[in-house]
């Protein structure tokens, strides 16, 4: 075994668009058999000093090397990409890079850029682009030749971070760069995304200038709002109303069209009808408008003729490099106190503070936004992503991380664009700034059938669990929940374990509140002598000193001051919830006085670490925090919600202080041959099941633990096998088609010797020749029997959007009954294998339970890293199910007993 750092980050949401380093945009796709024109044009246009660095002359390139880089159908051979961008009116390529192979695992790269885009980063984009094509292609290195003089290519050679080797030879430099990914490329990839994407972002929620195009005279309409919201909300930049039958708007002067407004505007919000949309955004790119908000709707949301309107759109937009954020969306908000931007059509302008919100639905977002001014919860920026047609929550992510204002990410998401980016986004940025997230749409009617066990449970919500609990995503059930945890996140330390002291004047609540901690996983301990001693000396005789401290209805203000201080200063909890029923209204005041001072006596002692929740029944009724000094204690309407948000940030907090894990791979796995397996199997027959002798040759490149047997075809072979494995063994059919053998009595177990043997032969040969599924039928597979241990299965589904999920629980008829699998995406840490065999509920049975002896977890470990491995390494992989597992005492592994593999 070795450590391996991760995968090469994939490409952005859409796998076309690169963000460069000037934070504008590019279109990137492969070479067409059309495009010799527009290349020839592309290295005419090139000076002669960029010719001769790309060709070593000053001279054009010849018709017959157009005609090579045109050709992009084979990536095992040759891929070039092109790097478009509206110039002149027209779409042509401004930077040109390809490979050629040299060999199986050779290739030579080359690039160029025009002369007018030099310095925005579209080097290192395409060598990280076409390095990413390689590499699923098979190749292993780039060679490159270059001239001496050319610093600009070499810095990309050495940005790039993948080992580089070069030798100079008379005037060149021959640079060899090894596609082995290494720390240092994953980091220097994220590096150079995250900068480009938070330049991007900036013209956004940081605009100079805003035009507002569509801003009309008629009150209540969508760009009028829009207007007003800007300048009612303390903006301070120049605003210009676009409005072509207007001369001013409240006294601010109109202009026909952004071209005929001042220079300078970096946003433009766009509300005008459909069909109108294109014209503006072309006025928008001649104006050099950096950013758009499209608010207009009656695109994707629509329909296909909308699709491809919006489709059209984008196009456009990228084209000319420009960033853009919805169509169909309420705008973008950023309420910091420097920028104070309401760019949207919501009357509410939050207040300043720490918590980022995305939202893609419009329709919640004002309703959203009014719950944050009812809880007291500041905002830094709002933005209503609508269609998530270009800038989608993985650009806000990059955005929020390195936002000084920003403590807290909040997102209501109703699809992913690219959910692999997302989770090594998350895991990133939550290790930080908590990332708090609805994703709607839990339940799915009708889920696609599936032939294996694995399939047929990782429905897609299963799969959006396991990637929130990798990625240390909290997932909040509703708005309200998500702000509760919001609330606690955004104001108190987080907790340092799941122990839980609860203060209280009323036995109802404080039993609620037991009740809501213990269901949510935290810890609600007695108290320690000395802890108790101290309660007793100030409460009266009826009151309880264990956990919760009962306070009981007669406890006045004086009470409550000494037990916050006392049970915070004591050390026995991580976090205190203060339960306060009013039974004389009149002294709700001085109670709350009492908890603020209570709560100031506890910090300013050194008791700073504990987090602090209140459940406080009295004044208005409202949920705003509970201020003391600069600290906010968060309220909740009930011990369930505040008991809850405890939970969540606790969970939080230990994700956050575990280690992330670490990738592994094996010095034993090989696989070149499991992907030939795969690839033959589709030769033959198309997408289908694998023989039981493929499945058996592919989990052996991956050096899987498979009982030994094998498939025999005759009584005889089947006796003289069993002879060499060893008695007992066990017979069973050997099908495709056929998931489950024992159903159709094709099961034969613990024989003993050859007469038994060549009878379950006989005997399942017969049986079988009735099934339907007689043409699939392989012969009997004779194996050893294994005996002992706990049956476990561990699976793989690829999910369409998530890629490989690796499943493990208990195996043989108990994932069928009782469902106790956990999923995890691939590929694993260790970290994430151990987690997945600690979750499920079987887990007593795998450390020994009443006696019996434990599981080999270790061994089960390296399997399921084993299996991630095989899952993301060989995609023709659809479904894998391995059930029953055997595992057996330490030191003795683990023995696959039944496996099954579907490719395509």
């Amino acid at each position: 075994m070795q450590v391996i750092t991760p995968p090469l980050p994939a490409g952005d949401d859409a796998a076309e668009r690169v963000v460069l380093r000037d934070g504008s945009v590019a279109t990137l796709r492969p070479s067409r058999a059309g495009d010799a024109a527009a290349l020839k044009q592309f290295f005419r246009s090139l000076s002669p000093e960029s010719r001769r660095r790309r060709f070593f002359t000053p001279s054009e390139p010849s018709d017959a090397l157009i005609d090579r880089l045109c050709d992009s159908s084979d990536p095992a051979r040759a891929l070039t990409l092109l790097a478009i961008r509206i110039v002149d009116g027209e779409a042509r390529p401004v930077a040109v890079g390809s490979y050629l192979s040299e060999g199986p695992t050779v290739a030579e790269v080359a690039f160029a850029v025009d002369d007018r885009f030099h310095g925005r980063g579209l080097g290192t984009v395409l060598l990280e682009r076409l390095a990413a094509s390689a590499i699923a292609h098979g190749f292993r290195r780039f060679e490159a030749t270059t001239l001496a003089e050319n610093a600009a290519m070499l810095e990309v050679f050495r940005e790039s971070g993948f080992e580089v080797r070069s030798r100079p030879e008379s005037g060149t430099i021959a640079v060899r760069l090894s596609l082995d990914a290494t720390a240092e490329t994953v980091a220097s990839e994220d590096r150079r995304n995250a900068l480009a994407t938070v330049a991007s972002i900036k013209p956004l929620l940081e605009p100079q200038a805003v035009a507002v195009v569509g801003a009309s005279r008629t009150t209540g309409g969508i760009g009028r709002r829009v207007f007003e919201a800007l300048r009612t909300s303390g903006y301070r930049g120049p605003i210009y109303p676009i409005n072509p039958h207007a001369a001013d708007l409240d006294g601010v002067p109109c202009y026909a069209n952004v071209r005929e407004a001042p220079p300078g505007i970096d946003l433009a919000v766009v509300a005008v009808p459909r069909q109108s949309v294109p014209g503006v955004i072309a006025d928008c790119a001649a104006a050099a408008v950096k950013a758009l908000v499209v608010i207009t709707a009656g695109f994707a949301e629509t329909g296909g003729e909308g699709r491809a309107l919006q489709q059209q759109l984008v196009e456009t937009v990228r084209g000319y490099g420009m960033r853009m954020v919805g169509p169909n969306c309420m705008g973008v908000l950023n309420a910091g106190a420097g920028v104070r931007l309401n760019a949207s059509f919501s009357p509410i302008m939050p207040p300043p503070g720490h918590v980022a919100l995305s939202s893609q639905s419009g329709a919640l977002g004002i309703a959203i936004l009014r719950l944050a001014e009812a809880r007291g919860i500041g905002l830094s920026t709002f933005v209503s992503v609508g269609n998530k047609a270009d800038v989608s929550g993985n650009d806000l992510l990059q955005y929020w991380e390195a936002d000084a204002n920003t403590s807290v990410i909040l997102l209501y998401l109703e699809s992913f664009g690219n959910p692999r980016r997302f989770a090594r986004l998350a895991r990133r940025i939550g290790r930080q700034k908590p990332i708090i997230a609805i994703k709607a749409g839990r339940t799915r009617a009708g889920s696609r059938a599936a032939g294996s066990h694995t399939a047929a449970l990782a429905a897609s919500d299963a799969a959006v669990d396991a990637m929130f609990r990798q990625a240390g995503v909290i997932r909040a059930g509703t708005i309200d929940e998500m702000f509760d945890i919001a609330a606690c996140l955004e104001a108190q330390p987080l907790p340092r374990g799941r122990r839980v002291a609860i203060v209280t004047n009323a036995g109802g609540p404080g039993i609620l509140a037991v009740d809501a901690c213990e269901a949510a996983g935290l810890i609600v301990a007695p108290f320690s002598a000395p802890t108790r001693a101290a309660l007793s000396a100030f409460l009266p005789p009826e009151a309880s000193v264990a956990n919760p401290v009962d306070l009981v209805a007669s406890a006045g203000p004086h009470d409550f001051r000494r037990a916050i201080e006392t049970t915070l200063a004591s050390g026995d909890a991580d976090a205190l919830m203060i339960l306060h029923t009013p039974v004389d209204p009149a002294c709700s005041e001085a109670t709350l006085a009492a908890t603020r001072d209570g709560i100031r006596a506890a910090r300013e002692a050194g008791a700073t670490g504990t987090t602090i929740a209140a459940c406080l029944m009295a004044g208005s009724g409202t949920l705003a925090p509970l201020e003391v000094g600069a600290e906010r204690v968060p309220a909740y309407a009930f011990p369930e919600n505040a008991a809850r948000a405890l939970a969540s940030a606790a969970a939080y907090a230990a994700w956050r202080a575990r280690d992330p894990g670490l990738f592994w791979t094996f010095e034993d796995i090989h696989v070149d041959e499991a992907r030939n397996v795969c690839r033959r199997a589709l030769e033959r027959r198309g997408e289908g099941w694998l023989t039981g002798d493929e499945v058996r040759e592919l989990l052996g490149a991956f050096a899987l633990p498979l009982a030994p047997g094998a498939t025999v075809h005759s009584a005889e072979e089947a006796a003289a096998l069993a002879q060499v494995i060893g008695f007992p063994v066990a017979a069973k059919l050997s099908a495709r088609a056929i998931a489950h053998k024992s159903d159709v009595g094709a099961v034969r177990l613990n024989l003993t010797s050859d007469l038994a043997v060549r009878r379950a032969f006989t005997d399942i040969m017969a049986s079988a020749r009735t099934l339907a599924a007689g043409d699939q039928i392989e012969g009997v597979l004779v194996q050893s029997m294994v005996s002992g241990g706990i049956e476990t299965m561990v699976g793989v589904a690829d999910d369409p959007l998530f890629g490989p999920v690796v499943a493990f629980g208990l195996g043989g008829v108990n994932v069928e009954v009782l469902g106790d699998v956990r999923f995890r995406i691939a590929p694993l840490t260790d970290g994430d294998a151990a987690e997945l065999l600690r979750e499920i509920r079987g887990l007593p049975l795998l450390q020994g339970y009443r006696g019996r002896p434990p599981a080999d977890l270790d061994a089960l470990r390296d399997l399921l890293l084993r299996v991630s491995r095989l899952a993301t390494e060989v995609p023709e992989i659809a479904e894998l199910d391995l059930n029953p597992v055997i595992a057996l005492a330490p030191g003795l592994g683990c023995r696959i007993v039944d496996a099954r593999v579907k490719v395509r």
